[in-house]
């Protein structure tokens, strides 16, 4: 089992660190300074402390900005926001985005799991269609 989090947030960051103690993960942020903090043992949403970092960052737990350093991956786990515009309507443009990337990579057998917060039909009618496409 190899397993990449996309988006290392304060659901994904956690999550990765949480497998990490068990399995080899990689991260992936677009955020090239969320990654340079990481590496450097701070995490500025406060969820794990400097200690925490240390157990894994650089052992089981490698950080990324590339997509194709998670081309080894089989399980992909999508933890990106979903905000919402003025309108009230939920911006899908990062679940979108990060499941074009991971149909990039996509191997026959893969696991891809969504840990975003999305109405109902957005997994099924919205990304799967992506994945299929790529």
């Amino acid at each position: 089992m190899r397993i990449g989090i996309i988006g290392l947030g304060y659901v994904g960051l956690p999550l990765a660190v949480a497998f990490a103690k068990k399995y080899k993960v990689k991260g992936l942020d677009i955020n090239g300074d969320r990654i340079k903090q990481l590496n450097l043992m701070e995490d500025d949403t406060n969820e794990l402390s400097k200690d925490e970092l240390k157990q894994v960052i650089g052992s089981s737990l490698n950080l990324s900005t590339n997509i194709e350093g998670l081309k080894d991956c089989n399980i992909f786990i999508v933890t990106v926001p979903t905000p919402v515009t003025n309108s009230k309507i939920p911006n899908l443009a990062p679940v979108e985005s990060a499941t074009e990337s991971i149909g990039s990579i996509l191997k026959k057998g893969d696991i891809v799991v969504y840990e975003s917060t999305v109405y109902p039909g957005v997994t099924e009618d919205i990304c799967v269609s992506i994945l299929e496409k790529k």
